[in-house]
């Protein structure tokens, strides 16, 4: 899980509705560390000790700039995905990029059908964030656990790679 991935025309800025793509690159704890303000609901660095690998999200032209941070890690049939964060300044109400959660979701079920679990994710959602996630075709597995079957991830698969 060590693998760049591109994701085309993933992220839209709201100032003008231009769309760029994006690049999900492995990350490590070092930089996780220097952006850590960004990023306040998850400790990602605690992720990469707990065996999970994290990807940032940038726009492809820059890969300084993180817009979000996903850490997942292969489980019993799926792509465990234990947190989604984007940055803080992409959250609403006043974001300057749209389209991020979007594309990590699509990330963790690109990540997932190329490890051979058919784009099948599992992960925790918070209360607030369950009808975000069923626009995308999560389901309800029990509590605040959801998941994305295989059909769910094909089309955010289709929506952002191209095929090989």
């Amino acid at each position: 899980m060590n693998k760049t991935y591109h994701l085309n025309n993933a992220i839209t800025l709201n100032t003008t509705s231009e769309k760029y793509d994006a690049v999900a690159i492995p990350t490590n704890a070092a930089e996780i560390k220097k952006h850590r303000h960004q990023f306040r609901e998850f400790n990602f660095s605690q992720s990469i000790k707990d065996g999970f690998t994290v990807y940032k999200i940038c726009r492809e032209d820059d890969e300084n700039i993180l817009q979000g941070l996903v850490a997942a890690k292969p489980s019993t049939g799926f792509l465990e995905c234990a947190n989604m964060e984007v940055n803080d300044f992409n959250k609403s109400p006043v974001s300057m990029y749209n389209g991020v959660g979007k594309c990590m979701i699509a990330l963790c079920c690109k990540i997932s059908f190329d490890i051979g679990f058919g784009g099948y994710i599992a992960f925790f959602a918070k209360n607030h964030l369950m009808r975000y996630y069923k626009r995308y075709g999560a389901k309800n597995l029990y509590g605040l656990r959801m998941f994305i079957d295989d059909e769910s991830a094909k089309k955010l698969i289709d929506l952002y790679f191209k095929k090989s």
